[in-house]
């Protein structure tokens, strides 16, 4: 009898508890309640401060944009048919410029929902209550999805809305900080992570430092104010997890200095870091796939550097166009995240920060079930399986029916010309070498961040060490020129490629020929290629630019094989060199040639004065 009671008791519970799920179209009582008086209904914003567009129950959604009634400097809240609130914002305005213009012309009002729009000015109450709302999110220009529990309801000409104060999230909570940009906070991705992990369970609390356009070597910069607002965040507030997201054109070469100096301020306040694999505008499929793989890149190789745990949004993305390309991934302008996009990555971010997995999560963000569905699938996707991203440069070469690898992947050089200081700089502010003419990644345009460029009006050369003998096939490079940019070429420019085993005696001289010539705006690209009748063996690699001022360049690829130590055909003491661990080796020193000279000179010093000592003797 008694084990009936506790089951009826728990019965009794649970159907009360899921009672409360539904409590707020139930009359439940909140601890605010705010009335205000509405100044217009369907009309534009101009006069008066607090306005309602309503949409009657069986009209499906209300498309509204913004420029219909003039929302550029009003703040926005859409209520649902229940009266509950589901995305806020605001400040819309039409823009036709792209990427740089507003992000959101058009907001949808669902069916029995209505949209309020008031001055920021204006109802106090009604814009405290807009901040609870959007629980401390950056947003400009735009609205976003909102999670938190605020109900709404229009009788005659007053506004009425209800919530309960903000509650401090538990100790168990998992405390996330978001640093970045637009690519982080726009379309409350934070906030739809945070519903998703709420619906599976798990309790966190997001917060941010993010601002419009912002870059990890601003947060990284003590003196700048973004830097001071990461360092005052990180001294104000214990964290689990620091989540960085770098600009679109960000490299690894850029993102590297900045996340060094970064760490150790998240490591002294004892959270851990992580990377958020971000996307770039793109308006084709072919253009995501492309943005897609210089961020998975980047980020895999920064990860690798630092010992992360990196996110894959940009694969996401890159399936998902893929795999539904009826969803729509990007917003108005082009360049941000579109709301399904938005529900993406934060499905993305379950899978990988929480290890939790999103296909069946029962938070949907408004998106039909079945859309929302597909896209949980291509977030784990992302997650559990490699993707294949298009390959047109791979490391392989194959001649013959032999394969070449890409020897000189991760290989010291020396350039002969003057540092470029800029941002396709192939130099850090030491002076040091960042190494991006071998680090097996090619550019996607002469834009590209991923160029190394040196200067030299009177020619240039670089200088490869391969690290030992190798059995050497075939070379490709790239080269782009922007006239308007002062660069020339690359039509004029010739590449003579010689080769050597001491460092200091360079034959075999042969000229690499064009092929795949390119065009974006004023960039000019193409690749030279040079295939050598038979392999010959070599160490030295050594290419000759002439015909312009500068090398505009993002890899040298050499192919080869290096021989293995049983090899009958192997020179002598040849060993194929070990790589460090993040594939990269330090460049050697621009005066290295010299020092072979050096060397050769005094063995030469010792040789003659031996010769004399021997024939005095005989005497």
């Amino acid at each position: 009898m008694k084990r009936i009671l506790l089951l009826m008791l728990s019965i009794f519970t649970l159907a009360t508890s899921l009672c409360g799920i539904t409590h707020a179209a139930e009359g439940r009582s909140y601890q605010n309640k705010i009335t205000v008086n509405i100044d217009g209904f369907d009309c534009k914003t101009d006069n008066g401060s607090v306005f309602v567009y309503t949409n009657p129950a069986g009209s499906g959604y209300r498309l509204i944009m913004a420029n219909e009634f003039n929302f550029r400097y009003t703040k926005v809240m859409i209520f649902d048919g229940n009266g509950m609130l589901i995305e806020a914002g605001g400040d819309l305005f039409e823009n036709s410029e792209t990427v740089t213009g507003s992000p959101q012309e058009r907001v949808y009002v669902p069916e029995g929902g209505f949209l309020v729009a008031f001055k920021s000015g204006s109802a106090p109450e009604l814009y405290k209550a807009f901040n609870v709302a959007m629980e401390g999110a950056m947003l400009y220009n735009a609205t976003m999805s909102v999670i938190y529990e605020m109900k709404g309801s229009v009788s005659g000409n007053t506004l009425t809305v209800e919530y309960d104060d903000p509650v401090p999230a538990s100790e168990s909570a998992k405390k996330f900080l978001f640093v970045g940009n637009s690519s982080t906070y726009f379309n409350g991705t934070p906030i739809k992570f945070k519903g998703l992990a709420k619906a599976a369970g798990v309790e966190i609390d997001v917060d941010y430092c993010t601002f419009g356009s912002a870059n990890l070597g601003e947060f990284a910069d003590a003196s700048h104010e973004r830097g001071i607002t990461l360092r005052n965040k990180l001294t104000s507030k214990k964290y689990d997890y620091v989540v960085l997201q770098d600009a679109a054109a960000a490299s690894y070469y850029s993102s590297k200095p900045a996340i060094e100096t970064i760490l150790p301020l998240i490591e002294e306040n004892g959270a851990e870091a992580l990377l958020y694999m971000r996307y770039s505008a793109a308006s084709t499929p072919e253009q995501i796939i492309a943005n897609a793989k210089k961020h998975y890149d980047n980020y895999t190789r920064l990860a690798e550097t630092f010992g992360l745990t990196t996110c894959s949004s940009a694969t996401a993305l890159a399936i998902a166009c893929e795999e539904v390309p009826h969803i729509p991934l990007y917003a108005d302008d082009g360049g941000h995240h579109s709301h399904e996009a938005s529900y993406l990555i934060a499905c993305d971010w379950l899978y990988t920060y929480l290890g939790i997995d999103p296909v069946g999560n029962s938070y949907l963000a408004q998106i039909d079930e079945e859309n929302a569905r597909k896209l949980q699938e291509c977030a784990k996707k992302a997650c559990v399986e490699e993707y294949k991203y298009p390959e047109a440069d791979p490391d392989v070469f194959v001649s013959g029916g032999e394969e070449y690898e890409n020897v000189a992947k991760g290989k010291p050089y020396v350039v002969t010309g003057d540092i470029y200081n800029g941002d396709w700089t192939d130099n850090y502010a030491d002076g040091s070498c960042m190494g991006k003419l071998t680090d097996g990644v090619y550019a996607t345009s002469g834009d590209d961040k991923m160029i190394g460029c040196y200067r030299n009006s009177s020619g240039h050369s670089v200088t490869i060490d391969l690290g030992d003998i190798t059995n050497l096939r075939a070379l490709k490079t790239d080269l782009y020129g922007n006239e308007s940019w002062g660069i020339k070429g690359p039509d004029g420019i010739e590449i003579n490629v010689s080769f050597s085993v001491d460092g200091v005696n360079f034959a075999d001289s042969a000229k690499a020929t064009q092929s795949k010539i390119s065009e974006n705006g004023d960039w000019r690209g193409c690749y030279y290629e040079l295939e050598l009748d038979s392999p010959i063996n070599v160490r030295y690699v050594r290419l000759d630019y002439t015909g312009g001022s500068f090398i505009w360049a993002s890899e040298i690829s050499v192919y080869g094989k290096y021989f293995e130590n049983d090899d009958p055909q192997a020179p002598q003491n040849s060993e194929r060199p070990t790589d460090e661990d993040d594939g990269y080796v330090e460049p050697a020193n621009k005066k290295l040639a010299w020092l072979y000279w050096l060397i050769g000179g005094l063995t030469v010093i010792a040789a003659v004065g031996a010769a004399v000592i021997i024939s005095k003797k005989k005497k």
